[in-house]
Formats: C-alpha cells, structure tokens, sequence
C-alpha cells in the first residue's frame, strides 16, 4: 500500500491517478479474488461492488480528464460518488437464514446463532487473508476479540455451539479454547456429542476406531473412569461392541507389550558387555536420546536391509578427511601453515581430491554428470573452508598441535578414554579429534578443540545438561588430564558454502568480510582477554571477533552479553558435569535399561530420522506422552542446575 501511496502522491492529475488506482486492482488479482469467495452472497455483493468503483473511475476521467488536483480533493471526490451509488438486493424473507463469517458479517439481532468450526487453530483463524494488512499485532488481536464478541453476542434468543473431533480421514481434531472458557463461565453447560448418537458413526466405526488406538495413550486406568471425554466415549463403546470387544482387549495388550520393554537380564547383560563398555562419545549420545535405539543400534548391531541402489554420499566425512589429509600434506612437505599462501592451497587440495576420487568408494563421485557436479561444488566449499581455517590460524597465536587426534589401543596417538565406575565395572571411550590447537602464555598451556560440522553447529546448554551434546567437553577434559593444559575453548567451525545478501552492490572487501563473520566458529572461549586476543590477533576495543564467539567493549574488556564465555571455574565444572553424565549413561547400559524413552525438544524428536521406527512403532503416535520432555537451558540455567546437583 506504501508502494501504491507513493506512485499516486507523484501524480498531478486525476486521469493518471485512475490509471495507477485500477493497475493496483489488475496486480492484486483482485476481481479474480471476489469471485472465489466461498460465500456467495458475499461474493456477488462484492462484486457489485468492484463494478460500482471502476464506474466511478470512468465518470471521474470522463469528467475531469487531465484536470489537476491534490491527492486530499481526489480521495473526497471518490468519496461522493460512493456516496450516491446505491447497491440493489433483494430484501429478505421473515425465516431467511444468514451465512457469513466472523469478519465480513454484519448481521443484526436475529433468533439464533450458530457457531460453527470452533476448532483449534480455525476459531479464532489464524490465517488471515492473502492481502497483507497494514495493522499491528495489537490491533488485529483486538479486532479477532471484538469479532469474536460480536458473533457471540448477535443472537436474541438461542445460541449453538459446534466443533469436529475428528477430521476426513478420522484423526482427532481439538476443540478451540473458547470452548473450555466456555465452560469454565456456564459451569452447568450440557455438552452434547452426536457422533455416538447418528448413523455417522456406524459408517466411519473402522477410523474412529484408529484414532481410539492412535490416541490410547492418553487412556491410563485413572483417567478412564473419571474423566468422561471423548475418548472415553469412543472407549466405552467400542468395549461394548460385540464386533470390537476381543480386537480392542488383543490391541491393549500388544501395546502394554509394546510400550514397557522389559531390562535386559543380568546374565544376557555379561554376554553383551562383560566388566567393559566399549563405546564411544557419540554412542553415550544416542543413548541419551533414546536408549532403546541404542540397545537396537549398538547391542542387538541391527543394520537396514542393503539395497541396491544408489546412496547420498557422505559430503561431511569426505569433507573431513580431506581436510585431514591437507594438513598431513603440509607436514610431509615442511610447510608451515602461518606461511602457505592461497596458490599452494588450492594445488595441494586439487591434488588431494583427484587422488581420492580414484579410489573405488568415491567412483560414484565421478560416474554421472550430478556428481561431477557435485565434485566441483565441494571444491569450491573445501577451498573457501580451508582458506579461512588458515586464515583463522594465521591470525593468532596458536598452532595447530594435531588434526584427526584418535584416542584408540590399535592406531591412535592416545589410549581409549577411561572412566571406572562404583561397581567395579569401566567405560572406554574411543573416538577422534578433528583438531588440537595449541598456545603457551607466560608459564601456562593452553589448548582448544576444535570440531569440523557440514551443518549449523553451536554449544547448546540444554543439549549439554541432557546429555545429547558430550563430546567436544569429553576431549578436552581428557587432553586436560593428559597434560596440564588449560582450556582456552570448544569451538565448532562450520563447513558450508557461504552465500552474501545484500540491498546494495558489495565492494570486494566488504564481500569479504562478510564471509569472514559467516566463518566465525562457534562455542565457547575462556573468559580471559589475553587469550582472546591470542585466538584472534586482530581483536580490539568496541568490536566483534572474526574468528571466535568474542566481543570487546570499548573498555577492552570481554563483553559477557556479547561473547560466548566460561571462567576456568566454569570448564571445570563442565567437564565435572559431563564426566558424571557419562558414568550415569555407563551404568545404565551396564544395568540393561533399553527403555523406549525418546527425549522431545522444541517440537523435534529422534523419531523423526531413526530407522528403527518401525521397530518400536513409538512414533506412530500409541506412546505420545511417553516423551522425555526437555525444557530449555541457559548458561546460568546449567550452573544454578549442576552446582543443586
């Protein structure tokens, strides 16, 4: 509507005001919109309507033609011609009935209402129409509230009430909260259900049924006889049916079956483990989030079907280990990384690809033209991502103590992580570190691990105190008791091709730096400026790092709102916290716990990508409640939490 203000306010006549007003109706499709309004009523009444302004446009054109006149006198011209065209319709009969909808109707005092569709999400809708208006939330929110008050308060006499509970395909659909505020103000409200009273329900027993056993978790013993809802209804009737009774009886027992796997016993349990678990970090992760994936994925080793087809190929471990190999290239050839220049770096890792393509398992790298494709786009990605972990590098004191660091008995620079537990029992942790950064100050060593992700990675709190997000603080707390280094971070950075927006044309610098901030890792640094400023050398007063989560204010001090920090205090406190949840994680396993107990965050599951779904059949919505809910964490959430703990 800005748009269209500003084209007529450039206008000085009435003709070419016209001709901007009616080419505004032509691009919003507005004729074309009238006509496919679901009530007809309204649909012809509007476009009565659209008739009578263009003919208004004609007489005015026709009348003033090239004539020049201010916006103001222009709006009060239009404003009389609306003002004497009249509408015809056909006066109504003394039984008529009215169908509208809560914004558009304008209905006078009648006999009765009724109000149908108060389902959640439709009554009060939320999605509004396709014109974007010019309002506030505040004010859209109080014409739904005025809307809703209007419709609710037109009737003289009577006043009906209606929701669906189930859709088409016979799920459950939820009545809006108008209905429960409702009820909670008329307390001696009867409420009516017809499904269970018409012929309705006889022909859809088959969906109504599903959506019983698809919803029967929320059926526990002490709910079915006190609380007389829907449910319960569908319940009780289909209990009482002759044709559904033994069906139902035979379904609630497979999901009691299903919904309570009985522990592993303790002889199966040796077999399985024996004195040790050999694991690794990410391992306890996923037990974390599901522990009955875990016993499926890492006990029982179940493993999908092979097929013969062709797979999604495995960009991040390629990306990974040709990072790797790079920096095992600069090593072989005596190069120093704070040297190299950006000519040799794109020679070293051209070479390094090509010699990986050769190999069996990357054929498919280079068997059709997608993936010649796909070849050059990781190049290019794997380029721009080295160029700037050099450049991260180069721009600080550390150096790079090791990359593809393993803890491992056979080939590892470092012997598996172990931790011992109460009961006489041990964990042993294998795994790899992408890389190991390292830089001394005054007498002190300081370390920071740093973790390559081909996805949008960051420390999360949260995840950490629910034990989905272990591994980065696991190998440092290990490199900590190694050697007496101090941590200086956990960083992740990110391998992903960066794409620049911008309302204006970018010089080649300010491109840069833009790509320079995308690359910034992310994590968590020590809370000490002087090795701030040794991670990024260019740090300074009132400005953000390029390289690590950091920000100084204008004192040069570490901003703690604008930063991403933990006093030493705090890693120790961290590492302490991740130690005990992965003694906790051991024993468990070791106690053969393989609960079916998925966590559910912020509307996201394991369920969702796990193979083993059809397996447990927890997400096919019989155990919905069973979620291990996770509330939000922040930093000083986790503190206040662990220090309780």
């Amino acid at each position: 509507m800005l748009i269209l203000e500003n084209k007529i306010n450039k206008k000085q006549n009435i003709k070419n005001i016209v001709k901007e007003l009616y080419l505004f109706l032509i691009d919003e499709n507005i004729e074309n919109k009238i006509i496919k309004n679901i009530y007809l009523e309204l649909s012809k009444q509007y476009k009565l309507s659209y008739e009578v302004i263009i003919n208004i446009f004609d007489e005015m054109v026709n009348i003033f033609k090239d004539e020049k006149i201010t916006l103001d006198n222009f709006y009060k011209i239009l404003k009389i011609g609306l003002k004497n065209s009249q509408i015809g319709k056909i006066p109504a009969t003394q039984d008529y009935v009215t169908i509208g909808d809560t914004e558009r109707s304008r209905t006078h005092k009648v006999r009765a209402i009724f109000i149908i569709g108060l389902n959640d999400g439709l009554f009060p809708n939320i999605n509004k129409n396709s014109i974007e208006l010019a309002k506030g939330s505040i004010e859209n929110l109080y014409d739904d509230n005025f809307n809703i008050y209007k419709a609710f308060t037109t009737a003289e006499e009577k006043i009906f009430l209606s929701y669906c509970q189930t859709d088409i395909d016979g799920k459950s659909l939820r009545a809006s909260n108008l209905i429960s505020r409702i009820k909670k103000i008329f307390k001696n409200l009867n409420e009516e259900n017809n499904l269970l009273k018409n012929n309705y329900f006889k022909i859809c027993e088959k969906e109504i049924y599903e959506n019983l056993i698809f919803n029967i978790n929320y059926l526990n013993d002490q709910n079915i006889c006190e609380n007389k809802n829907d449910l319960f209804l569908f319940y009780k009737y289909f209990k009482q049916n002759e044709k559904y009774n033994n069906i139902l009886k035979n379904n609630l027992e497979y999901i009691k079956f299903l919904k309570t796997p009985e522990k592993i016993k303790k002889e199966n349990i040796q077999k399985l483990y024996g004195n040790k678990l050999n694991t690794s970090v990410s391992k306890l992760e996923t037990f974390k989030s599901c522990p009955y994936e875990y016993f499926l994925q890492y006990s029982l080793k179940l493993k999908e079907r092979e097929e013969l087809k062709v797979k999604n190929i495995d960009t991040g471990s390629f990306m990974h280990e040709i990072i790797n190999l790079f920096f095992e290239a600069l090593n072989n050839k005596k190069l120093n990384v704070k040297n190299i220049d950006e000519e040799n770096i794109e020679k070293i890792i051209n070479q390094i690809i090509d010699e990986k393509l050769q190999d069996s398992k990357n054929y498919i790298f280079i068997a059709t033209e997608k993936y010649k494709l796909l070849v050059k786009r990781l190049k290019r990605i794997i380029l721009k991502s080295i160029k700037y972990i050099i450049w991260s590098i180069k721009d600080s004191d550390f150096n790079v103590l090791g990359t593809e660091v393993a803890f491992d008995r056979q080939n590892g620079k470092y012997p598996p992580i172990t931790i011992n537990l109460d009961n006489g029992k041990k964990i042993e942790i294998v795994g790899k570190i992408d890389r190991i950064d390292f830089a001394q100050y005054q007498n002190d060593k300081f370390i920071r691990i740093i973790d390559y992700k081909s996805s949008v990675k960051d420390l999360d709190f949260t995840n950490i105190y629910a034990g989905l997000q272990l591994q980065l603080i696991t190998y440092l707390d290990a490199m900590t008791k190694i050697e007496d280094f101090i941590p200086a971070g956990i960083l992740y950075f990110n391998l992903l091709e960066q794409m620049i927006n911008s309302n204006k044309k970018l010089t080649e610098e300010e491109i840069e730096e833009k790509i320079k901030n995308n690359f910034r890792m992310k994590g968590l640094i020590l809370a000490d400026v002087n090795i701030a400023k040794m991670q990024d050398n260019n740090l300074t007063p009132s400005s953000n790092s390029k390289i690590i989560p950091a920000y100084l204010d204008k004192e040069g001090n570490l901003s703690a709102k604008k930063s991403s920090i933990a006093s030493r205090e705090e890693f120790q406190k961290l590492q302490q916290y991740v130690n005990e949840t992965i003694k906790e994680i051991g024993v468990e396993i070791l106690n053969g716990n393989i609960a079916l107990n998925p966590y559910y965050k912020n509307k996201k599951t394991p369920c969702e990508y796990c193979i083993y779904k059809n397996i447990c059949k927890f997400d096919a919505g019989i155990f919905k409640t069973s979620y291990r809910y996770i509330n939000k964490k922040t930093k000083e959430d986790f503190f206040k939490a662990t220090v309780k703990k």
